[in-house]
């Protein structure tokens, strides 16, 4: 027993250099097998993927950032604007006179004015108004008896009355003048009518030699 070699089991140097010990290396084999490729494309395809909403993220944060900038208002310098001074140029102008042929010569036709007819209404002029009649007696249109009857007018003016005529059927009346106020004067005169109508006129003429005068007619019967 004693004389028989023991074997050793250790592993000897040559051995060790044929195997190599991989217990210490995590790193697992490399195959190359197809699961490892599509492995790999999937991760690339996911950091694209990342890069690319990174950059759509940081455009819209940046567009956002814009469109604050612009709603904010803000001052703006005022811009001057300095220009070099330029020197004018007068420009001479020369006329040329053409002549040009002379046109007729219109002469104006004469303008005919209306002729106005005269009007028992007082006219005003620079001096004053034309006196003119009031109260005629009897009353214009009315009926009286026949017989005794008192023909009278007064007159009114801006100036003092100087006379009242009176006329019945043509024929003057003698007639007698009182004032009744500053400005109003009374002309009567009393004679008789017959039946039928008959016309009086009455003729009122201020200190300033203006007249005004009224006509009117009444009845006188039985």
């Amino acid at each position: 027993m004693n004389g028989v070699a023991r074997q050793s089991t250790e592993p000897t140097h040559d051995d060790e250099e044929l195997e190599p010990d991989n217990r210490f290396d995590p790193r697992p084999l490399d195959d190359g097998s197809p699961g490892r490729i599509i492995a790999t494309m999937v991760g690339i395809v996911g950091i694209l993927l990342l890069g690319s909403l990174f950059w759509s993220a940081l455009g819209a944060l940046i567009g956002a950032l814009g469109a604050a900038t612009q709603a904010i208002p803000v001052s703006k310098p005022a811009v001057v604007l300095t220009l070099p001074a330029v020197q004018s140029t007068t420009a001479v102008v020369v006329a040329t006179v053409v002549p040009t042929a002379r046109l007729p010569t219109m002469t104006p036709l004469p303008t005919v004015e209306p002729t106005l007819a005269p009007t028992t209404a007082p006219t005003a002029d620079s001096a004053g108004r034309a006196p003119w009649i009031l109260l005629p007696q009897p009353a214009p249109g009315s009926r009286v008896n026949a017989g005794a009857v008192t023909v009278e007018a007064r007159g009114r003016g801006d100036a003092a009355i100087s006379e009242i005529r009176l006329e019945l059927d043509g024929a003057a009346l003698p007639v007698s003048l009182e004032q009744r106020s500053d400005s109003i004067w009374r002309g009567f005169a009393s004679t008789r009518v017959g039946p039928g109508q008959h016309a009086v006129r009455a003729v009122v003429v201020d200190e300033r030699g203006k007249t005004g005068s009224f006509r009117w007619t009444f009845d006188a019967g039985p």
